[in-house]
């Protein structure tokens, strides 16, 4: 009677240790199959960063396409699913204008010295595959402030999966501690709010995928 209450608790642990194991299996199969989903991409040629403004005098503009942006998209069917990473970084003195005298101001006034680089870092994303928008919540960093901020974007997954991202975005520049900028002794006075609007074409970092 011992020895078979010894084999059939023995027999219990061994399915019971069996299925666990079965489980742990499964939720690794689980973790690989979503990680593999999951496609690293690059900033592709065509990219342009863009911010306009207002004076007393006449409307400016700066634009960057010198910059660098990684993000992580789960496609499936030749549909965008989900955007799971997305950050941008752009040097302060790579946005130029058509003055030399509007570009060196903005740098002055964005303290490109001590704060080289804009960036925006993705905190969460919601892809709304019916109307071809991303709405995505991130914090943005301007001249060494960093705010939460709220961008949408519309996107079009072309025929080879690159994908293309438009959005606008409107900032107070008071709200990261810059001083808006004037000119001729102050005869030119720029206005406090500036546009950003953001043009995105990411390719499939293939590098990145076969690893």
């Amino acid at each position: 009677m011992k020895t078979m209450m010894t084999y059939n608790t023995y027999k219990k642990e061994f399915f019971r240790g069996l299925l666990i194991l079965l489980a742990i299996l499964g939720i690794l199969a689980l973790t690989m199959l979503s990680v593999q989903a999951q496609t690293p991409y690059k900033l592709g040629s065509g990219s342009q960063i863009k911010v306009s403004g207002t004076s007393n005098v006449h409307d400016w503009n700066m634009v960057a396409t010198n910059f660098t942006a990684d993000a992580t998209f789960k496609i499936k069917g030749g549909q965008l699913q989900d955007l799971s990473t997305l950050l941008f970084v752009l040097p302060v003195t790579n946005l130029n204008g058509k003055e030399e005298l509007l570009t060196t101001r903005a740098h002055k006034a964005l303290k490109a010295k001590e704060y080289s680089k804009i960036a925006f870092k993705l905190t969460n994303a919601t892809v709304i595959p019916g109307q071809k928008i991303i709405k995505t919540t991130g914090n943005l960093t301007i001249a060494g402030v960093t705010k939460l901020v709220n961008l949408q974007t519309s996107y079009v997954v072309n025929a080879d999966e690159s994908i293309t991202c438009k959005g606008t975005q409107e900032i107070k520049m008071g709200d990261y501690g810059i001083k808006a900028p004037s000119y001729m002794m102050g005869a030119m006075k720029t206005g406090d709010k500036v546009t950003i609007d953001i043009l995105l074409k990411l390719n499939k970092n293939i590098l990145l995928s076969k690893k």
